[in-house]
């Protein structure tokens, strides 16, 4: 299932862009700054409908799920959705939902014709009708012309079409269909048809990330790039994907209409995305947000308990909109896998400033848990070194022992005694000037998340490094 999933979450969000060599400028913000602002590139496509496309083929004769037949050509007298799906076809089932409130909220302006494969039956139609409510009419291609005659080869595949004087003509097509995608089609369906296309935006509806994508084309490849765009799938790595405390942080709109839903793991609002800060349907619905808004959406998550020392000012280049924009389609590439594979960064690791003072410092009024980090592997870290022979290696005594400058070039720049307190709590100097205090050392208490105590773990207890290493068995050994 990972190795599925990598596959396809490195395929999802990549665009193809240009090459740069310099270092892209920045905003105030700390984003690339992009010329004319690079918002939402991709309006023009969705409105236009990103054709032109060939004329479709709707010389096809259909048996409909109750035995009755007709050709497709006689069933199209206006502006027509073709929905040709499978019925056992997974993806199918997952945009079905989709497509029937797609056609609620299109009646009346455009019909909606379901096409069923030639493989499927005509109670696995009536079935499938039954199971996703599905009020539009529903056709068999018991033939198989319909999608021979129109190259027609994956499903879920949605066309638009009319009649025209000549016959009929594509207004947009989706090869496949994607799930998230039913507002797009009528954003795309209203404005071909001369109607408000943001008429398709509703008030406290989640449209999810990959509809935003399809205007906001730099923003959604640049989320891609980054652990938002992971953040549902961390929780099946750590066995809490139906843990409602977790799922709340590392999805959208969970416990609210059109939100997340347990167990959805493909739904269009899993993980963190862009509504999970600007909202429902962000500011294309309702009384426009301002930016505040989404910025005081930041610590709803990133609070004392789940983030060290996060302000909104360290987070905000690390969600930079614009940081695909001038990348190279191979550079965005290897830049996307190193997220999906859990090799990228964490930049929100922040320690608060100052120097490392070495245990011996802690010790002065940390003496009980001094005493327990003496008895735990970390305390002879540095001991293990030696007895490999890389003690004098800086590349590896970096993880073996607490750094007394930021840059370290000699063993003689590191504090003896192994991993002490400081490599997981951060520098002490402003601590121990204050004489106490929790707002200038990071505190690991009994109520931190696993999961940021293994922020900081896994800096160093790396699959390269060790990859027999494992959090919940790790913890009780350094417990003090």
């Amino acid at each position: 299932m990972r190795s599925a999933w990598i596959a396809a979450t490195v395929a999802l969000v990549g665009v193809g862009a240009l090459a740069v060599a310099d270092e892209p400028a920045r905003d105030d913000r700390g984003w690339t700054a992009v010329e004319g602002g690079g918002v939402a590139i991709g309006l023009a496509d969705v409105l236009s409908g990103g054709g032109p496309y060939r004329a479709p083929d709707l010389n096809i004769p259909l048996i409909g799920s109750g035995a009755a037949a007709a050709d497709l050509d006689e069933l199209v007298v206006g502006p027509t959705l073709l929905f040709y799906y499978s019925a056992s076809c997974p993806h199918c089932q997952e945009v079905a939902p989709e497509v029937a409130r797609l056609a609620q909220r299109l009646d009346g302006q455009v019909a909606v014709i379901g096409i069923a494969s030639g493989s499927n039956s005509g109670s696995d139609v009536r079935a499938f009708e039954n199971e996703y409510d599905l009020k539009f009419p529903n056709w068999r291609d018991f033939t198989r012309k319909y999608a021979s005659a129109n190259e027609i080869a994956s499903t879920p595949t949605v066309f638009l079409v009319r009649p025209t004087e000549e016959g009929f003509e594509t207004l947009a097509e989706y090869r496949p269909f994607p799930g998230g995608f039913g507002v797009v089609a009528e954003i795309q369906a209203r404005a071909l048809l001369g109607e408000d296309p943001f008429g398709a935006f509703e008030e406290g509806h989640y449209a999810g990330t990959q509809a935003c994508g399809a205007c906001h084309v730099h923003e959604y490849s640049s989320w891609g790039l980054t652990h938002h765009s992971t953040a549902y799938w961390t929780l099946y790595e750590r066995e809490e994907a139906e843990n409602p405390e977790c799922i709340a942080c590392h999805v959208v709109g969970f416990g609210k209409p059109s939100g997340f839903e347990l167990e959805q793991y493909r739904s269009a609002v899993a993980d963190v995305g862009c509504e999970a800060c600007h909202g429902p349907a962000g500011p294309h619905a309702g009384e426009r947000k301002p930016v505040a808004t989404a910025r005081d959406a930041c610590v709803t998550c990133h609070d004392a308990d789940h983030s060290i020392q996060f302000t909104v000012d360290k987070g905000l280049p690390h969600i930079d909109h614009f940081r695909a924009a001038p990348m190279s389609p191979e550079a965005f590439r290897a830049a996307r896998e190193d997220v999906v594979q859990g090799r990228a960064a964490r930049p929100l690791l922040a320690f608060p400033d100052g120097a490392n003072l070495g245990s011996k410092a802690c010790a002065e009024c940390h003496s009980e848990q001094t005493a327990s980090w003496k008895k735990s592997p970390h305390a002879g870290a540095l001991k293990t070194l030696k007895g490999k022979g890389s003690h004098k290696d800086v590349a590896c005594v970096r993880c073996h022992a607490v750094k007394k400058i930021d840059d370290p070039a000699t063993p003689k720049d590191f504090h003896a005694g192994g991993v002490g307190c400081e490599s997981c709590h951060g520098p002490g100097e402003q601590h121990v000037a204050a004489k106490g205090g929790t707002e200038n050392i990071v505190g690991l208490g009994a109520s931190c998340p696993e999961c940021v105590i293994e922020a900081i773990c896994t800096r160093c207890h790396t699959p390269e490094q060790d990859n027999d290493w494992n959090l919940k068995e790790a913890l009780p050994k350094v417990g003090h």
